[in-house]
This record gives structure tokens, C-alpha cells and sequence, in this order.
């Protein structure tokens, strides 16, 4: 059976086997892209001197509580439509659908944090989130393909001829047969939604991951990539989410407030995303000033020293690995002033 021409009423199969789907490919996306996520991550993570499977451990904590956090947002958010009237255990039948990315990423985001702050002493939190949070517009853009495979979360209709460029594989599953909810023209298409979005989440990952250092030069601070994946998220729904056919919408049964309602969210992502960078630049130039004062075990937090004192333990052939992770404070102010110095004097 040839996949790419299987198209009939229905379209495409939604998972394998085709006939009666065991596994579902919106899943089978999601975990894809959660992988290439990570692969990532661990990848950025050796570049900048640590263990190449750092991330390992916070992914198997991080991913499962990313899918409940989006669970749980989906369901509060279509209480009324879904929920509200249907038996209660429904709520936990998450191989029907409903996944929200929102909770996706707080709840995957939230639990990688606490794993960091407890299992890993003395790890920077914010290099740590730095490292992984901008990969999660990779894991977006891939798990944008369950969608295509759901015929779900497209655009209103537009005109096939103005996407024909796009393979006929995309094109065939946005026809007028996609989805009972809406109506299709027959000469035209829905926009595909998933597809733009999954694009802009890749761009905006350059964006963040190689533009925001060389925009903010020597004001840059570790947090800042974590803290511009909310403006990103903000901005890619601010704009897409009007294009959204109200049938896609997630809340209320009324589209227009259902536009209303997500353009206020993608706001507030926005402005978090803001004040929360500022916040950053603010605390770090008060704590450098000493106008602040913080607890001494949230200090260790605010530099990267795990990096200075593996680069200064690298140069003696005896030393212990286990040692290079354990933390004495002065000892490795003391390696900071001098690993400063030698850089000023490469210079």
C-alpha cells in the first residue's frame, strides 16, 4: 500500500497499522519531536563542556510531565464543550485527542527546572534551561505533523491554486472531505496551518539560539534564550491564530470568543516573556552592585562555574571527575578571577 496516495473520505490513516491504528501518529509525532529535541539539547550541552547525555535523566522526568501539563490545559479549556456533560473519566482518555502545547511546555519546562535544582547541585538553572527550553520550538514543529495526520488545526479556506506549490500528499488531506466541521469549496483548500507555524518555530529557534547573542552582545545573560521562547510562543499564536478556523479553536463554542480569548493568552505570553528578561538583567545588575543580597545556596546558581572549574581541572592530568562536580565557593571565585585574567590576556 502506497502511503503517500492512500486518500479516501477520511484521509490519510491516523496511525499503524492503517486499518485499525494501534499506534497514532499524532502520538508517534510528538515523540519525535521530543526526541530531536533532546538530541539537541544534549548536543548544545557538549559544546558548552558538559556530559553529552546531561539531559537524559530531566527528559524521562520532563516529557511525561510536559504530556499531563497539556492534558490538563486542554481539558480545563474545553471543559464546557467536552467535558462538562460527558462522564468524568473521559478526562482521562488522552488516546482520544486533546493535547494543548501551552500546558505542554509550562508542565515540561516546570518539572525539567525542579529535576535541575535538586538532582543536579550547583548546575546553573538558567544555562540548564537555556540548553534545552528554545529546542521545544523543534519538538512544536514536528508535533505540528500529528495535526496533519488528525485533519485538524488548519486555516480558513483558501485557494488550492495559491498552494500549488505544496506535494499533492499535503494538499489532498485539506479538501473538503477533511473534517465533517467545516465546509471546503471544492476548488479550494485549508491553509495549512501546521505547516506555516511549524516553519516560524524553526526560524524563531535561530533566532533565539544564534541571534539573540550577537542582538544583546555584551548584555546578554544566561536566561535570556529561556525567557524569549514565551515571546516566540506569544508572537507565533498572535499571529496565527486569527488565520485558525473557528473549528480549531480551542474554548468556548462561540469562534469569535474563542479568537478573542487565545489572542489574549498569546499577549500574555508576550509580556511574560518580557518582564521575566528584565527581571533577569535587573536581579543580576542589582546582585553585581550588591544593592541585592541573595541566600548563599542560590548564588552558585547565577554563574556559570561548573564550566570555568572544568576547563581550570582539565589542565591536571590526576584530576577526579566525581571532585569536578562538587562546589567550594571561594575556591572557584578564586578560578573565575584567574580564568578572567588569562581570557583578558589572550585578548
Amino acid at each position: 500500500m502506497n502511503f503517500l496516495t492512500l486518500y479516501s473520505d477520511g484521509g490519510y490513516p491516523e496511525g499503524i497499522p492503517f486499518d485499525k491504528p494501534i499506534v497514532r501518529f499524532y502520538a508517534l509525532f510528538i515523540l519525535i519531536g521530543a526526541l530531536l529535541a533532546l538530541a539537541i539539547s544534549n548536543y548544545r550541552a557538549y559544546k558548552e563542556g558538559y556530559d553529552a547525555t546531561f539531559f537524559n535523566m530531566v527528559f524521562l522526568i520532563a516529557f511525561p510531565c510536559g504530556i499531563i501539563g497539556a492534558r490538563i490545559w486542554h481539558v480545563i479549556a474545553s471543559w464546557s464543550q467536552e467535558y462538562a456533560n460527558a462522564p468524568f473519566y473521559h478526562v482521562f482518555e488522552i488516546w482520544r485527542g486533546g493535547l494543548a502545547i501551552q500546558g505542554g511546555a509550562i508542565g515540561g519546562i516546570l518539572a525539567g527546572v525542579l529535576f535541575v535544582f535538586f538532582a543536579r547541585k550547583g548546575m546553573p538553572i538558567l544555562k540548564a534551561t537555556d540548553l534545552a527550553v528554545p529546542t521545544i520550538l523543534i519538538a512544536q514543529a514536528i508535533g505540528r505533523w500529528g495535526n496533519f495526520f488528525n485533519s485538524e488545526v488548519f486555516g480558513h479556506a483558501v485557494s488550492l491554486e495559491a498552494w500549488s506549490f505544496l506535494p499533492g500528499f499535503i494538499t489532498n488531506n485539506m479538501t473538503g472531505d477533511m473534517s465533517s466541521s467545516i465546509t471546503i469549496p471544492s476548488s479550494g483548500i485549508a491553509a495549512p496551518l501546521f505547516l506555516v507555524e511549524g516553519l516560524i518555530n524553526i526560524m524563531f529557534y535561530f533566532v533565539i539560539t544564534e541571534g539573540l547573542k550577537a542582538a544583546e552582545g555584551k548584555y546578554y545573560k544566561d536566561g535570556d534564550q529561556s525567557f524569549s521562547y514565551f515571546i516566540a510562543y506569544g508572537i507565533v499564536r498572535l499571529i496565527l491564530e486569527p488565520l485558525r478556523n473557528p473549528a480549531f479553536i480551542m474554548g468556548e463554542e462561540n469562534g469569535d470568543k474563542s479568537t478573542y480569548n487565545s489572542m489574549l493568552m498569546a499577549i500574555a505570553f508576550i509580556i511574560i516573556g518580557v518582564i521575566l528578561i528584565i527581571a533577569n538583567h535587573l536581579f543580576r545588575y542589582l546582585y553585581a552592585k550588591k544593592i541585592l543580597v541573595l541566600p548563599a545556596y542560590f548564588e552558585k546558581y547565577l554563574a556559570s562555574r561548573r564550566v570555568i572549574k572544568k576547563t581550570e581541572a582539565s589542565k591536571h592530568e590526576n584530576s577526579n571527575s566525581k571532585d569536578d562536580l562538587t562546589f567550594d565557593d571561594e575556591k572557584i571565585k578564586a578560578l573565575e578571577e584567574k580564568f578572567k585574567n588569562e581570557q583578558d590576556q589572550q585578548k
